[in-house]
């Protein structure tokens, strides 16, 4: 595998990690220093006040998004899965879009203008997650030129939704059935975000950055929804019941934080894991330039 300019430069990286000073634990022994990046590059991207910018762009774009999929057209599995992991009833939506007559030549078209415009505007979620990644890996974000970029990871991330709805659904209640919902959700995850970061980064990361950065995300938002799937429709009845909507609207968000830091710690993980002096490291890093 030929040597790329992230490569060369996360071995510098890692060359310069290695010659610092030793000063107790953190520094003085590789792992150490791992748990050292770790720690400094969580610092540093700001985690808490990234993750909850990207749950409030999750909230207002890709959300409305799903939404607005499934009422002009019949993709139900995408607000099933929100169902499932949130506690939400969606009898009201279903209600109101009862009201309607897709067959209706006047709502079809305002239907594909509205789902449209909300894709469009739904790319300051991806926007806001190229800023992330640009900032984490220390490459140019990529600008209007390469918009179309924005666009397909949206899309991506929103089908992924409709994907897992259909994974559970085929998959059934037994045991061996939620096993194979659990191991079809990794996958689909692992491929999203491998797939996101190659293209909100141009390609500057190397293959097996990507995919430890899918895996790492993967594991991470699966271990965290099989948690939610347990403990949030209680929590979010309780919400509704003391607050009304305002209770899920919360819940909600603070759901999203929680995944939206799944999103970004993995990220910073890996790039901190990529500067190991461990054969990991190297074998994240590919070859040098003098490899």
């Amino acid at each position: 595998m030929r040597p790329t300019k992230l490569s060369v430069a996360l071995g510098r990286e890692a060359l310069a990690a290695r010659t610092e000073s030793a000063n107790g634990w953190l520094q003085g022994t590789p792992p150490g220093r791992t748990v050292r990046r770790v720690i400094d590059g969580l610092i540093d991207i700001e985690l808490a006040d990234r993750s909850m910018s990207l749950a409030a762009k999750i909230f207002t774009s890709v959300l409305p998004l799903i939404i607005a999929a499934s009422i002009f057209s019949d993709w139900d599995l995408a607000t099933h899965a929100i169902e499932e992991q949130l506690g939400i009833d969606s009898t009201d939506l279903s209600a109101w879009t009862s009201e309607y007559d897709a067959t209706d030549p006047t709502f079809a078209a305002f239907g594909v203008l509205g789902l449209l415009l909300v894709a469009i505007s739904g790319t300051s979620f991806t926007r806001t997650l190229a800023r992330i990644y640009a900032k984490i890996w220390n490459v140019p974000p990529i600008s209007a030129r390469d918009a179309w970029r924005w666009l397909v990871v949206l899309l991506l991330v929103a089908a992924s939704a409709a994907l897992i709805g259909v994974i559970r659904q085929v998959s059934g209640p037994h045991f061996v059935g939620r096993s194979l919902a659990i191991l079809g959700e990794l996958a689909v995850w692992a491929v999203v975000w491998t797939v996101c970061p190659y293209l909100l980064t141009r390609g500057a990361l190397s293959g097996r950055v990507l995919w430890a950065t899918g895996m790492l995300t993967a594991s991470g938002l699966t271990v965290v929804r099989a948690a939610g799937r347990i403990v949030l429709p209680k929590l979010t009845a309780t919400a509704e019941t003391k607050f009304g909507p305002l209770g899920v609207v919360f819940t909600s968000i603070s759901w999203l934080f929680t995944l939206s830091m799944v999103i970004v710690g993995a990220a910073t993980i890996t790039k901190a894991l990529a500067l190991d002096e461990s054969y990991l490291g190297r074998y994240l890093r590919g070859p040098s330039a003098g490899a």
